[in-house]
C-alpha cells in the first residue's frame, strides 16, 4: 500500500480531528495510508521531524498567537511541493492563502460540503495528474514519475529502472516484469522482449529487431512477436506521437 505523510494544525483540536476522520477512510479507500499528525499550534508543528517530507497540510489561516500563513511559507520553503488547503471561518482571509499558492481555501462551516471535493481534487493532483511507478527499495517506498522512466529491465530477480542518462538506473528493486501494474501498459508502457520493457513516448524507433530509445540506448525485440510489437508502437506513434 502506498503512503503520504498529512498533517493538520488547527488550534481546535475537534475541528482536526473532524478532517482526519475524513481524510484517512477517503486516502485508505483509495490504496493509500495516510500518515496523519495533528498539531495544535504552528510551533508544535515546525517541531514535527521530517517536515520536508509531508504532502499534504490542512492549516487554520488564524492560529491561536501565530499566522497559518506564515505557517505555510515556512512549508514550501521546506518542501515547494507541499499542497497547503487552507480552512477558515471567514472568507476574507482568502487572498491571502494564495500568496503562498494554496492549492484550496474551504469554510470550516461548510466543511461538510467542500472537504469530499477538496480531498478528491488533492487525490487527483498527486496520484493521477502525475502516475508513478512505486516500488520498494532498502525498506523505503520510492515513486518514479512514469514520464522519468525510459525503460525497465530484468536482471535475475532485480528490475532496472533507468530513465534520460543512459545505463545510470534512477532506482533498482527486487521484482518481475510481469508485475508491473497494467495501467502502465495503458499509458504507454510496452513489453519489447522478455527482459525489457519500454516507454513508447521515449522510442525514436522500432527497426531491424531493435528498439532505439531517445536517448540513444540500443534494446534487443523479440523476434517472435516483432510484427506485433512494431504494429503496437506504429499505432500508438499514430495516435499520440505529436503529444
Amino acid at each position: 500500500m502506498e503512503r503520504m505523510k498529512v498533517l493538520i494544525c488547527d488550534d481546535d483540536p475537534l475541528f482536526a480531528e473532524r478532517i482526519e476522520k475524513a481524510a484517512a477512510p477517503f486516502f485508505a479507500a483509495k490504496g493509500i495510508k495516510a500518515d496523519i499528525r495533528i498539531c495544535t499550534s504552528a510551533a508544535e508543528a515546525e517541531a514535527v521531524p521530517e517536515l520536508e517530507q509531508y504532502q499534504l497540510a490542512f492549516l487554520d489561516v488564524d492560529l491561536d498567537g501565530a499566522s497559518g500563513i506564515a505557517l505555510g511559507r515556512s512549508l514550501k520553503q521546506k518542501n515547494p511541493a507541499v499542497m497547503l488547503v487552507y480552512i477558515s471561518a471567514y472568507l476574507e482571509f482568502a487572498p491571502q492563502g494564495y500568496t503562498v499558492s494554496a492549492f484550496r481555501y474551504i469554510l470550516k462551516d461548510s466543511l461538510r460540503q467542500t472537504l469530499p471535493v477538496c480531498l478528491n481534487d488533492v487525490y487527483n493532483e498527486l496520484f493521477t495528474r502525475h502516475k508513478a511507478l512505486v516500488v520498494e527499495v532498502s525498506r523505503e517506498t520510492v515513486r518514479v514519475p512514469y514520464d522519468d522512466i525510459y525503460s525497465l529491465e530484468s536482471e535475475g530477480r532485480r528490475v532496472q529502472v533507468f530513465g534520460e542518462t543512459p545505463r545510470s538506473p534512477l532506482c533498482v528493486y527486487y521484482g518481475k516484469l510481469s508485475d508491473l501494474p497494467g495501467e502502465m501498459f495503458s499509458s504507454g508502457f510496452l513489453r519489447v522482449g522478455r527482459s525489457a520493457v519500454v516507454n513508447l513516448r521515449h522510442v525514436r524507433k522500432i527497426l531491424g529487431y531493435k528498439v532505439q530509445m531517445t536517448n540513444g540506448v540500443e534494446l534487443s525485440v523479440s523476434r517472435a512477436l516483432y510484427g506485433e510489437i512494431r504494429s503496437t508502437y506504429l499505432e500508438w506513434r499514430g495516435r499520440f506521437g505529436n503529444e
